[in-house]
């Protein structure tokens, strides 16, 4: 996996596409003149006529489980990751920043897997609370949490539903007590145009996403891109890019209520991707130099793989357990 000789060259360019001006000064948003910088989303890529939003990035935990349908708001992220938690279930962390619901969820606790999934977005995480152990890991990480159980504003329990399934989160209320807040890097390697995006001669319309052998995530590719065909969301994620990082996973060191072994993905270091890029299939690596940094991904070869500009959806997966497959 030769992915080292592409990170530097290609963080820089993104960087600059996203963040900077050409120069070591701010970039003036009054600016209107012919050298306007239009800067691009470090969350999709796409451009921003009008600038960043003015707005905290928030990654909210959601339910992933028949327990917590319908899922509320997912659609209108930027940026979704489904991860591993116990009992061989997942949850999604969704990351907003261009849109801000005032209704999303059904919100659920926190994982120290979130460190790696936060940081690079530098995003709160919005979650209904979490374990002792992990609130002090995210401390650590100097990861902020908006938590219910902590006494954070901005949530609400929806009528007719049991907890813990029933917690929604007002997206526009918390990010406007946060205020406005930037990631530092861009998330993926964004082409600058669908033009430049990599692409590939292997065809996939279709894709399985086995977690383990209690849950797999069912993808089909239409007009508007990839969805789950077995999803929960009303209405589903529509992602440009769909992106499987199989990585390793350990012990968190402890359990949850019903006494399963709470996991941890190590969302850091490099790993085996398969990168669903329009309709076509890539097989090759990941890296990532430490839980803040860009997700950088290569080819077979080691050549940079591109992202066109859009939504995506990044399914962070066991090394030793998970499996996937196209068609």
């Amino acid at each position: 996996m030769k992915l080292r000789a592409v990170i530097a060259a290609s963080t820089a360019a993104l960087l600059l596409a996203a963040c900077s001006s050409g120069d070591d000064s701010e970039p003036d948003p009054d600016q209107k003149d012919g050298s306007e910088l239009v800067q691009s989303s470090p969350l999709t890529g796409e451009r921003l006529e009008d600038g960043l939003p003015q707005n905290a990035p928030l990654a909210v935990k959601i339910d992933n489980t028949s327990a917590g349908a319908p899922q509320v708001g997912l659609d209108r992220a930027d940026l979704v990751v489904e991860e591993t938690v116990e009992g061989g279930a997942t949850r999604l962390a969704a990351i907003f920043y261009s849109d801000m619901p005032e209704e999303v969820g059904h919100v659920r606790s926190l994982r120290a897997t979130d460190i790696g999934i936060a940081k690079p977005a530098n995003a709160h995480v919005v979650a209904s609370g979490g374990a002792g152990q992990t609130m002090d890991r995210m401390r650590q990480a100097e990861v902020p949490v908006v938590s219910e159980d902590g006494g954070n504003g901005g949530f609400s329990r929806q009528p007719g539903k049991g907890a813990p399934y029933n917690v929604l989160a007002n997206l526009a209320q918390i990010s406007g007590d946060l205020g406005p807040i930037a990631p530092t890097v861009p998330y993926l390697p964004w082409a600058e145009n669908e033009e430049d995006a990599t692409s590939s001669e292997t065809a996939a319309t279709t894709a399985t996403v086995r977690f383990a052998p209690f849950h797999t995530t069912e993808w089909a590719h239409g007009d508007g891109g990839w969805t789950r065909s077995n999803g929960i969301a009303d209405p589903e994620f529509t992602a440009r890019n769909l992106i499987v990082l199989f990585a390793d996973e350990r012990d968190a060191g402890y359990t949850d209520p019903a006494g399963n072994p709470v996991p941890e993905t190590d969302f850091v270091g490099e790993g085996r991707a398969v990168v669903f890029a329009g309709g076509s299939v890539i097989e090759g690596a990941w890296s990532k130099e430490d839980h803040g940094s860009q997700i950088q991904l290569a080819d077979a070869e080691g050549n940079a793989i591109q992202l066109a500009p859009g939504k995506s959806w990044i399914e962070l997966v066991n090394n030793s357990t998970a499996d996937v497959s196209w068609g």
